[in-house]
Formats: structure tokens, C-alpha cells, sequence
């Protein structure tokens, strides 16, 4: 059953036509997101009138996103004019509005709450997000170029498709499990009641090829993302319940993360302080195993904190706690994501994290930046909490980044590869004897430890010392194999 029949069932009554703004001479000055803060604005200030007609143009200019039909719901709802309200939240469903939790909360839609258009979509909601669902695993679907491989996660409602072979897509939807039982049993400690999930619609996670990453990321980000591709590891978009990543490390884990997040925020009514976002998921792009759990480890972002506290520009945690997200991923980027990372690793160092997370939910009305939440988990005042925690920064170890930093090396060129490893470039001397591999042949993992990158795997190189024998996970095109090798002295 489609999506458009399912709202055909629940809606009989309604008009067939839509809602659509007519297009006005300032068009191509402003931009949507010019009408959305004016729509806002009025709403805030009770001018539901204008708010109708700003929410029209948004539609004008962005007629495939549910955002501009979902607020200019509300505006209607708030009006008086029910029937068009009915027919602007049936638009939104349509093009892919699925958060239930929102429609029934948001004051501006009281009025068509009473409705019973409204009764019976929450009472065939399970038939909107079997619909959704269907509709976006086709379209994501289109993203994998060559053959694709698909895995669906019942626990947590989501589904995988994947241009990676068997084992690679098999090894994702696994790391998927222990991501999610890390941060689902510190953190987002109400996912571990399955009922939270019934209501809520699927996800899409993609892992497509290089062309059908370039196709979405152009969708995304624009055409100027061509470029410069390289720098784009993925994203997850929440508006569409959609997660593509070009790796299987920690593009992959960061975002999946964002995704267990932003379900925790919404069914809080809360969009959460961008380091807080961008820490929790940065925490899992290094991590290693210690008695079947993942432990968050330092890594090339803690080198990034390091080196800025030793030429004294590390900014303050306060200020770091107010930048907003625009700022935040645009003005040094870099500096910021570390930062994030390294405040959260040194909560979860001190068994707090935990406990500051909790703190946050409850005071984020009365401060939102988290501030008042650290003071509260330490017990300290934020001053106090700055001499500490940089002293902390400076007792950490720095992480090895280039072959130089290295005690210890397999004798081989490398260089990143498409996601699920480094590919092996330069097999020097007799090294191909020596080792067993192959040029284009792609490291996955040393000692079972994953190495889906080149920070990665130079991080976990740097464990070891010449000498010693290693185990290597290998795949050769599709045919996956184990190595021992032993390393040397670099």
C-alpha cells in the first residue's frame, strides 16, 4: 500500500487540491530561510495572517520539503482555518513529515487536534510509517550503483543498504549494535524500552559507492561539493531520517550516533547545545575494545587539544558551550569538533558522563549551553573546572598521526581506501613475500581491531613495537583472508 493510498483512506472527505503560494516579483532575492524566520517571527507576535502568507512563499521555493507545508499547519491551525490546516499537515505527511510526537505536542496545532481528520491519522499511524518506510528504502536504494547489499535492524528500526560486499555490511549492521548498547546504556538510557521505538518512523542508513555518495552529496550540499568530495565523510540528515556514510569507521559511528541523539531530543522537546551534539559523537570515532565494551580512546582530535593548549589558544569550555552551530561548523571546525571531543572524553574518564548528560535534561530550560549541568556533575564552578580539566589535556599521551610517529611499521605503502580500509600501494623489495599481500589488496583490521582509515590504522600500528607478529584481516576484492605479519623497526 502506498503512501498516497493510505492517505487517500484516512482523508476521503478532503479536497484534492493543495495549498500552493503564488509566486511574487522579490522570488529570487530571498531565500527560504528568509521567509521561515519571518514566518516565526509572526507567529510569535500572534500575526498568523503573515505567518500564512511568509510559510507560502517558503513552499514556493522549497515545494519538496515537508517543513514550509508543517508550518503553515500550524499557522492555519492557530487562524481558525481547519479544513486548509487539515490539507497542509496531509501535504507534509505526503512528502515525508513522520514525527508523531511533535504534531501532538506543538501548541499551535490544538485547534486541529480536535479534528477527525486528526483521530484517524493517529489511529492508522503504524500504516503512515509502513508507507514512509517503504517509499524512502526505494528511494535510498538509488543510491547503490552496483550491486547492494540491504540488512533491516527490527530493534531499532532501521534499515541498510550498503554497494560494501556481505561481510563488510554484515561487520556495519554490528558495529550499529555495539555503537548503539555503548551509547543506548550510558546515555540514551530510554531506548532501552522497545516501546519508545513504535511510534517512531524508520531510518535510512546508506553506504553507497563513490558515485552514488557524489549523487546525494550534491543533493546535500550542492554542486561546489565536486571539488572538494573528499572532505565530505557524510551526514545525517534528521528532517529525512537519513544517514549516508562514505566509510565504515568513523564517519559511519560519529553519525549513527547523531542518530540515537536526535531521537533522544525529540522525544524531549529539545535540540541539544552543538558541542554537546558534536562531542558524544565524536567520542566513538576511535575507540577499543576492553572485556567486550568500547572504550573511547585518544586520537588525532586530543592532538588537536594538546597543541593548542601548549601555544596557549584553547578557548574556554564556557565559550565553547555558547558558540551556536553555524559558528560552530564554520569558523575553525577542526579546533571545535576536538575541543567537543576532548571535554566528553574527559567526563567519561572521570565515570561522569553519564551523570552531566542526566543533568542537562533537566536544567537545559534554564540553561541550554550546559554549563550549569558541568558545574552541577563536578561540583565545582567553571573556573575550577578549567584549571582541572587542562591539566587532564596536558598528562594525555599524544597519538602517533603520520608513519614517522611510528616505533614500528609493516614496510609497505598505503593509502586510504573506499571505507573498509587502507589499501596497500607499494609493495617494496621482497615485503610481498614477506607479507603475503598485494598491491590494491585493503587492511580492514590488525588483531581483530578495525582500521578503516589511515588515522585509524596508524593509531593502532602505534600499540605495537618491531618484533612483534600481528594478525591482519585483508580483503582482496571479495575475498577476505588473515595475514601474519611481522613488523619492523621503522
Amino acid at each position: 500500500m502506498t503512501i498516497r493510498t493510505i492517505l487517500l483512506i484516512l482523508m476521503l472527505s478532503l479536497p484534492a487540491a493543495h495549498l500552493k503560494a503564488q509566486p511574487k516579483e522579490d522570488a529570487p532575492q530571498r531565500s527560504h530561510l528568509d521567509f521561515e524566520r519571518e514566518g516565526i517571527k509572526a507567529m510569535q507576535e500572534a500575526r498568523y495572517a503573515d505567518a500564512i502568507n511568509a510559510f507560502g512563499e517558503y513552499i514556493e521555493r522549497r515545494p519538496n520539503s515537508f517543513v514550509g507545508y508543517y508550518n503553515l499547519a500550524a499557522a492555519l491551525s492557530k487562524n481558525g482555518n481547519i479544513e486548509q490546516s487539515t490539507q497542509a499537515m496531509t501535504k507534509a505527511i505526503t512528502i515525508g513529515f513522520t514525527d508523531k510526537e511533535q504534531v501532538l505536542r506543538d501548541p499551535d496545532l490544538a485547534a486541529l487536534r480536535q479534528t477527525e481528520f486528526f483521530t484517524s491519522l493517529m489511529g492508522s499511524w503504524d500504516a503512515v510509517l509502513q508507507a514512509r518506510r517503504e517509499h524512502d528504502l526505494a528511494f535510498i536504494s538509488r543510491l547503490i550503483t552496483r550491486k547492494m547489499q540491504s540488512r533491516t535492524s527490527e530493534r531499532y528500526k532501521i534499515e541498510l543498504v550498503s554497494a560494501h560486499g556481505a561481510v563488510e555490511t554484515d561487520e556495519a549492521l554490528k558495529e550499529m549494535d555495539l555503537l548503539a548498547d555503548w551509547a543506548i546504556d550510558l546515555l540514551f538510557v530510554d531506548q532501552r524500552d522497545p516501546s519508545m521505538l513504535e511510534d517512531l518512523p524508520w531510518v535510512m542508513v546508506a553506504l553507497p559507492d563513490q558515485r552514488g555518495f557524489l549523487s546525494w552529496a550534491i543533493t546535500v550540499f550542492g554542486p561546489a561539493v565536486r571539488g572538494n568530495i573528499s572532505s565530505v565523510g557524510g551526514a545525517y540528515e534528521h528532517q529525512n531520517r537519513r544517514l549516508v556514510a562514505q566509510d565504515l569507521g568513523a564517519t559511519y559511528r560519529h553519525e549513527f550516533i547523531h542518530l540515537l541523539h536526535w531521537r533522544d531530543m525529540n522525544a524531549r522537546g529539545q535540540v541539544h547545545a552543538p558541542w554537546i551534539q558534536e562531542g558524544l559523537a565524536s567520542l566513538v570515532e576511535d575507540y577499543d575494545m576492553a572485556e567486550g565494551k568500547l572504550i573511547p580512546v585518544a586520537s588525532w582530535r586530543t592532538n588537536i587539544v594538546k597543541r593548542l593548549l601548549e601555544v596557549r589558544r584553547l578557548g574556554s569550555i564556557e565559550k565553547l558551550a555558547s558558540t551556536p552551530m553555524q559558528q560552530f561548523t564554520s569558523n575553525r571546525p577542526l579546533a571545535k569538533y576536538a575541543q567537543a571531543r576532548a571535554v566528553m572524553l574527559y567526563l567519561l574518564d572521570l565515570k561522569l558522563l553519564d551523570k552531566f548528560y542526566q543533568a542537562y535534561l533537566e536544567s537545559y530550560t534554564q540553561d541550554p549551553t550546559g554549563i550549569k549541568a558541568i558545574e552541577q556533575t563536578l561540583g565545582k564552578e567553571i573556573d575550577a573546572i578549567e584549571n582541572d580539566y587542562r591539566a587532564w589535556v596536558s598528562s594525555l599521551k599524544t597519538v602517533p598521526e603520520t608513519g614517522a610517529d611510528l616505533n614500528a611499521t609493516l614496510g609497505i605503502g598505503i593509502e586510504n581506501g573506499t571505507g573498509d580500509g587502507v589499501l596497500v600501494t607499494n609493495l617494496p623489495g621482497s615485503s610481498r613475500r614477506r607479507t603475503g599481500l598485494h598491491t590494491q589488496e585493503v587492511i580492514t583490521a590488525i588483531n581483530n581491531r578495525p582500521t578503516r582509515d589511515l588515522h585509524e590504522f596508524i593509531r593502532v600500528l602505534g600499540d605495537f613495537t618491531a618484533g612483534q607478529t600481528v594478525t591482519l584481516s585483508t580483503r582482496r576484492g571479495t575475498k577476505h583472508h588473515q595475514r601474519e605479519v611481522k613488523l619492523l623497526d621503522r
